[in-house]
């Protein structure tokens, strides 16, 4: 902070001893300096040994949180139970959590888009950002789609804010209809041992003579890790088919870097008759499949 970067930090008045500072400090920049004092005598001969200083930059709450992606999805069955995960939102504050409460992200939901069959369907864990059913009353041909606006604050929940969104599909709970499709899949989260909640899987066809892909489906994975037939009963063909698994979104949610953005499952579909099932077992260093039938 004196003589080796960052330079010129500090002064110190050669009568009085005061120690001043030139610049405002940022504590996210460097939260603590180490200084050497020097004492000498008029003829420059040292008077006393060197005396250590540690100066500790004391926190200031000029961060408001910031949410890890602008658009959060999950998905939900109908009728699930009340406490039922849905979905997980993460912000992240530079500001200290540990020594004060300037870092300490809140969350709570601001507004339910449509407010039916009442507000109030969905609440929101105000430490972990785990969003989940509130109430009954979830039902997928009345309202498929739900939107929420989640509220991240620092300061424990009354400091500086940051809003994000919140899309969550209602998905049919019709059993016959999962266990009649061609097509179905299963993420489990290896690392907690659950069910992988609204990851977003995308089915597509290579299309002859190729290399293009056309999209076929697109689906969200419920509270249990699974989703909708990818293809339904008479509508696979016998071709190249292509999973993709949006891997990075779902561990941004939970506040984890992937090594891998996505993972993509190609299989080929020589009987079109044959029931298929791909899980996929994931952590945030690796993931494992296999085909099944």
């Amino acid at each position: 902070g004196v003589d080796i970067p960052p330079v010129g930090v500090f002064i110190i008045e050669r009568e009085t001893g005061w120690l001043k500072v030139t610049k405002p400090l940022d504590r996210e920049e460097k939260d603590k300096y180490v200084l050497y004092s020097h004492a000498v005598s008029a003829n420059g001969q040292p008077v006393e040994d060197p005396m250590e200083i540690i100066i500790t930059v004391t926190d200031q709450n000029d961060n408001r949180p910031v949410f890890t992606q602008a658009v959060f999805n999950g998905s939900v069955l109908e009728g699930a139970e009340p406490g039922t995960s849905v979905l997980r939102v993460l912000a992240t504050d530079a500001d200290d959590a540990v020594n004060s409460n300037n870092g300490v992200v809140s969350y709570s939901i601001l507004s339910q888009v449509p407010e039916k069959p009442q507000p109030g369907m969905f609440t929101i864990d105000s430490s972990s950002g785990l969003v989940s059913v509130a109430m009954l009353g979830l039902v997928a041909q009345e309202v498929p789609e739900y939107t929420l606006e989640i509220q991240a604050a620092d300061l424990g929940g009354y400091g500086l804010q940051a809003t994000a969104t919140a899309r969550i599909t209602v998905q049919a709970d019709n059993m016959s209809e999962v266990g009649n499709g061609t097509l179905t899949t299963h993420v489990l989260n290896t690392a907690t041992g659950l069910p992988a909640a609204g990851l977003v899987v995308r089915l597509a066809q290579l299309q002859e003579p190729g290399p293009q892909w056309m999209e076929l489906a697109q689906r969200h994975t419920d509270a249990d890790g699974r989703c909708q037939p990818l293809l339904a009963p008479g509508q696979a063909k016998s071709g190249t088919y292509k999973l993709h698994f949006e891997t990075a979104e779902y561990w941004q949610g939970l506040g984890h870097t992937s090594f891998y953005p996505f993972v993509e499952v190609v299989f080929i579909i020589s009987d079109p008759a044959q029931k298929l099932h791909v899980p996929l077992l994931i952590s945030p260093y690796s993931y494992t499949t296999y085909r099944g039938s």
